[in-house]
């Protein structure tokens, strides 16, 4: 038998199974977590606020009136930390003085979208208005250690299945408690515990899935996982419009995570994992389980461990990331699948943070920026599946650096900076999809979820310098010169990656290693001609056993 993928066609791989797989669990999965991770934003939103001063209910004023009494402006926009001083007499008239002082009485906010956020409910204003930064911070922090941790546990001692569970439980217990906290150092620590989770969760689910489909199926996996998160974030903006009150919102934050130990029952090991570990009987019963799904017939027990034991025979017991750096083609790939992913991530960012803000209702902007990514869904499968992994990730590379370069000559023209940066987000989103194609490709499985978190770490950890880049005192100009140099620089590393449509999954370091052998770089290979550069292989017996025993 040649790989596993030979396996897979014995049971089916595209099924009802596969199709039970990707509907009823990798999709909604992607679409809970999208919810999920963009309700923290609602969460932590600062809306416009001011002193409050006491004693308009012993007035006729109109609330608005008397803010504009009470409170200074300063630069055309009303104070957030100072009111002017009001002195009462005793027949009950009052005399504002133009000495300001300190809001001493507390603060009131705009409520015409949130009736309460973190900020509001704690005061976290003037001195203390870093403090949903923090809280967004913290909460990044986890989110960035949980990815280079966890996946890492899942790949080498307890699996995808019982990692996708685990993190469903972290999330929980240290989201629900938030709702009722005061404590500003306990809030930050559930925070950091319940970052731990969000990307771990994704990986898993999406990791889980893909590993059950056939090569030219993985491409409609990606999909959608990305149709799912985009959904997800839409719907977002309407759950946090019908509730604008963080503690309900932290709290439905948590139903996704409770739903998701339905899955107990149905959900299987990845067959992969399980052969990477040599739990050859587990692997089986599961090979079973989707020979029975898809009414595959003929397919024994013993056959399929036969079968396993000689895949296992072939199966590094090393799965450390380090061990890549034995293989000089795949630890060059895996250095540029880690740059290329900070700068599509910062991109991503510089974009999403730096673009005017469509309107003054956040929860339509939130929307309209969050359904701006569904295009690029649907483009990057028709790219992808048609033009072939290699060819899209470099021309989108190019794409995206010239929308950048044009951004620059736009600076003035608010209409015509939001079109283009329009583009550049639907393209950095693409690269996002394309990225996360190549890298379940190019990665050998006892390393795929270690090395897909490291990218998602690199991605991360360059979104850092967002607002610095934002903020760099360059000039505006500057943030789309700079990412148009990345682009450039990722386009060409785009082009040494090897061209993987029609591939089966790389199951051992030696496999990813020579990925792509018998494809010249040189070469466009794409839909129409893959099937004429399937790397040759010399004749095995157990080939000819598996001819026969399908």
């Amino acid at each position: 038998m040649k790989d596993f993928d030979e396996l897979m066609t014995v049971v089916g791989n595209h099924g009802p199974y596969q199709r039970w797989i990707l509907g009823v669990f990798v999709m909604p999965t992607s679409f809970f977590i999208g919810v999920t991770v963009n309700l923290l934003l609602f969460q932590v939103e600062v809306p416009k606020h001011w002193c409050h001063v006491p004693g308009i209910e012993n007035t006729s004023l109109s609330a608005e009136e008397w803010k504009n009494l009470t409170i200074p402006r300063e630069s055309g926009e009303f104070s957030s930390c100072s009111r002017y001083k009001v002195e009462w007499q005793h027949d009950g008239a009052f005399v504002i003085n133009n000495i300001t002082q300190g809001c001493d009485q507390g603060w009131d906010h705009d409520k015409s979208e949130f009736e309460e956020t973190m900020a509001t409910t704690n005061e976290w204003f003037c001195e203390r208005e870093d403090y949903t930064n923090h809280v967004y911070s913290l909460t990044s922090a986890g989110n960035t250690i949980g990815t280079i941790i966890l996946p890492v546990i899942a790949d080498r001692y307890i699996g995808r299945r019982l990692m996708f569970f685990v993190v469903l439980a972290v999330h929980a217990i240290f989201t629900l408690p938030v709702a009722w906290t005061t404590n500003y150092g306990l809030l930050l620590s559930l925070k950091f515990f319940a970052g731990l989770a969000f990307e771990t969760v994704n990986m898993m689910s999406y990791i889980t899935g893909i590993e059950f489909l056939a090569p030219e199926r993985r491409n409609t996996g990606c999909l959608l996982t990305f149709l799912g998160w985009t959904f997800g974030t839409c719907l977002t903006s309407l759950i946090a419009w019908l509730i604008p009150d963080w503690r309900y919102l932290a709290m439905i934050s948590c139903l996704p995570a409770t739903c998701g130990f339905l899955y107990w029952r149905y959900l299987p090991e990845s067959p992969r994992f399980l052969l990477s570990k040599g739990k050859i009987s587990e692997c089986a019963t599961v090979l079973l389980q989707i020979a029975k799904k898809n009414k595959k017939t003929g397919v024994s027990r013993a056959q399929l461990e036969a079968e396993l034991s000689i895949l296992w025979s072939r199966q590094e017991k090393e799965v450390s990331l380090l061990e890549a750096l034995r293989y000089p083609k795949l630890r060059v790939r895996m250095l540029m699948l880690f740059v290329m992913s900070g700068c599509l991530f910062l991109t991503y960012n510089v974009v999403f943070l730096g673009v005017t803000v469509l309107s003054s209702n956040f929860f339509l902007s939130h929307f309209v920026l969050s359904i701006s990514e569904l295009p690029s869904n649907g483009l990057g499968w028709v790219w992808t599946h048609y033009l072939g992994r290699r060819f899209t990730c470099i021309a989108t590379f190019l794409s995206t650096g010239a929308f950048c370069v044009a951004a620059t000559f736009c600076l003035e023209d608010k209409w015509a900076m939001l079109a283009i940066a329009s583009c550049i987000r639907l393209f950095s989103t693409q690269l996002i999809y394309i990225a996360t194609m190549q890298s379940a490709e190019i990665f050998p499985t006892p390393i795929r979820s270690t090395a897909f978190a490291w990218m998602v770490v690199c991605g991360l950890g360059a979104a850092i310098a967002t607002p610095y880049i934002l903020h760099s005192g360059f000039g505006d100009a500057f943030p789309y010169w700079f990412l148009s140099a990345l682009m450039l620089l990722c386009a060409t590393l785009g082009a040494f990656l090897p061209e993987t449509i029609g591939l089966p999954l790389p199951q051992t370091f030696r496999d990813s290693e020579e990925l792509g052998k018998g494809r010249p770089l040189t070469t466009w290979i794409h839909h129409w001609n893959h099937h004429k550069y399937v790397p040759a292989s010399p004749e095995e017996p157990n080939n000819q056993e598996l001819r026969s025993f399908q």
